[in-house]
């Protein structure tokens, strides 16, 4: 994970400083409106490589053992246009984005920060969960989720692995108590009210990727200090913008500016202790692109023909 979260600083650094290609990814819906496929590619001229990520994703009901999201990641040689590699995208997919809110945990979050309140315990909950661990001393977890046995399993599986206190809670109240917030639902409508928050709180947004999908408190974007992973894309594609800029709540300047150009140091990042921050991210085809050319170029340069996994 620790190399994953170095794999999004430069995805987010080619992003804002305009070294790459990365048009608005394509989505689709079959007829009965129950899959939603996905097409995102990115190009970095330097590097003459393409990566192109094709999920699909069940927009409705919880199959046990079978992901949500599904796909893949090809990597293409730009100038000849071989397929180099093909690679799981559903792992990726995960890995990449926990890393992401790990860098915005490296970046944003208080130095002392040792409580994370977590909604949603999917694969990208967990991937959540072990980016920010990295990057912060994370004593407790408060675990929330509608589906009580999925969260039961979530807590085993994930204490197992990290050895940190974890507890499953409703009580939205208890968010007082958070330093880290992250959010990783496909609800339509706010988790959780701005009055809850603890001052100097970081929130690392994931989960609001379409117009109908609403997860932050319109509130908690008019006060914080408001980074997106790319400002075209959080306005075009998530609720948590284009319902409360409908609505005159906030106008697209409450957003402080994208991460790529806090990494560039181009913009300030937090500047007290009680400001409340917050990365949105609603998920580049640049990170598919660094993470899997990582993988590539490491087993291409270490594994002489046989087969690595970078991340065991």
């Amino acid at each position: 994970m620790k190399q994953a979260i170095d794999s999004m600083e430069r995805a987010f650094s080619l992003l804002s400083s305009g070294e790459s290609f990365v048009p608005l990814r394509f989505v689709s819906k079959l007829p009965s409106n129950e899959m939603m496929m996905l097409f995102k590619p990115a190009y970095v001229e330097k590097e003459k490589k393409i990566s192109v990520k094709f999920l699909t994703q069940r927009e409705n009901g919880f199959t046990p053992e079978i992901p949500i999201i599904q796909g893949i990641i090809l990597i293409i040689d730009a100038v000849t246009g071989e397929i180099l590699s093909l690679m799981d995208g559903e792992y990726l997919t995960a890995l990449r984005t926990g890393a992401a809110s790990g860098l915005a945990t490296r970046c944003f979050a208080r130095k002392d920060a040792n409580t994370l309140a977590l909604f949603g315990c999917g694969a990208q909950g967990r991937t959540q969960m072990e980016a920010v661990a990295c990057e912060r001393d994370i004593k407790k977890v408060l675990v929330f989720d509608k589906n009580i046995d999925r969260a039961d399993r979530f807590i085993r599986e994930m204490q197992g692995k990290l050895q940190i206190e974890m507890v499953y809670t409703s009580d939205i109240s208890l968010l007082n108590e958070a330093d880290i917030i992250c959010t990783a639902t496909n609800s339509t409508a706010p988790l959780f009210k701005k009055e809850v928050l603890k001052k100097g709180v970081h929130i690392n947004a994931i989960g609001s990727f379409q117009p109908h999908m609403q997860e932050l408190d319109p509130y908690i974007l008019a006060d914080a200090k408001v980074y997106v992973d790319q400002i075209e894309s959080c306005l075009k594609e998530s609720g948590d913008f284009i319902k409360p800029i409908a609505e005159g709540i906030i106008q697209k300047s409450n957003i402080f500016g994208e991460i790529g150009d806090f990494c560039l140091n181009k913009i300030a990042g937090r500047e007290s202790d009680n400001e409340i921050t917050v990365f949105k991210s609603v998920g580049i085809a640049i990170q598919d692109y660094t993470v899997a050319t990582d993988i590539y170029n490491y087993s291409f340069e270490n594994s002489f023909g046989h087969d690595i996994n970078l991340f065991e």
